[in-house]
């Protein structure tokens, strides 16, 4: 069998001086009172990168934010308005209004500026042609 013994009288002694030599650079560790230490609202700090890293984000958010509000806000391209003849086709439209686009896309952009989910045009209907 085995016993431990232990002096409680040196658990609460005060702790006897440390070299010079045995000490860190710098002092990192110390016993710190209760009456030294910093309050809750003090304890964050931020260093000089954090702030550059703050700062940066947030300038960040403002300019895309600033350059989504200007391409919402900017000039919109320019429209005109056709009414559809008996006959035509969207394709026939699509290949007279936007010749600079290939046929496919031309039809593509006829067909979300005026919501149309297919291909069917009816004479008479009025059609937003978009500009470039």
């Amino acid at each position: 069998m085995s016993a431990v013994a232990i002096d409680l009288q040196d658990l609460y002694a005060a702790p006897a001086p440390v070299a010079a030599s045995a000490r860190r650079p710098g002092g990192h560790l110390r016993l710190v009172a209760a009456d030294e230490r910093r309050s809750p609202a003090r304890a964050l700090r931020i260093t000089r990168r954090g702030r550059l890293a703050v700062t940066s984000t947030v300038a960040l958010v403002l300019v895309l934010a600033l350059a989504s509000v200007l391409g919402t806000w900017g000039p919109a391209a320019a429209t005109s308005a056709m009414t559809v003849q008996p006959g035509m086709t969207l394709s026939q439209i699509a290949a007279e209004e936007l010749p600079e686009l290939p046929l496919s896309q031309a039809i593509t952009d006829i067909q979300r500026a005026n919501n149309l989910s297919g291909t069917s045009i009816a004479a008479g209907q009025v059609l937003v042609i978009p500009g470039r």
